[in-house]
């Protein structure tokens, strides 16, 4: 079965390849599903459920900011410190959001 070019099963191998990360490092980096269910729907034996897909395109999306931010290419087998960077990075910008949203009920 081959897979839809504008499917997300074919975004994430995509990103996958653009970001040159092995599907068992990614299955850890995002948790969303295991490395035997990512092979399945990347191999077109098994779409994944729309919520887990839009989870993984969006830890995807993240990992390309942080790679983009990165004056060296981030080591994608390092998934415990890829982890840790992803989290600091959502927790900046939760923090910033909350500022934003502090300062405009005081204007």
């Amino acid at each position: 079965m081959s897979l839809a070019a504008l499917s997300s099963e074919t975004q994430i191998n995509n990103a996958l390849r653009e970001l040159d990360c092995a599907e068992s490092n990614f299955a850890k980096i995002a948790g969303v599903v295991g490395k035997s269910r990512l092979a399945e729907g990347l191999t077109g034996q098994k779409d994944f459920e729309r919520c887990d897909a839009e989870k993984m395109l969006a830890v995807l999306r993240e990992m390309r900011e942080l790679r983009d931010a990165s004056a060296i290419p981030p080591d994608w087998k390092k998934v415990d410190e890829i982890r840790e960077a992803l989290a600091a990075r959502r927790e900046g910008r939760k923090l910033i959001s909350e500022t934003a949203q502090e300062m405009s009920k005081e204007s």
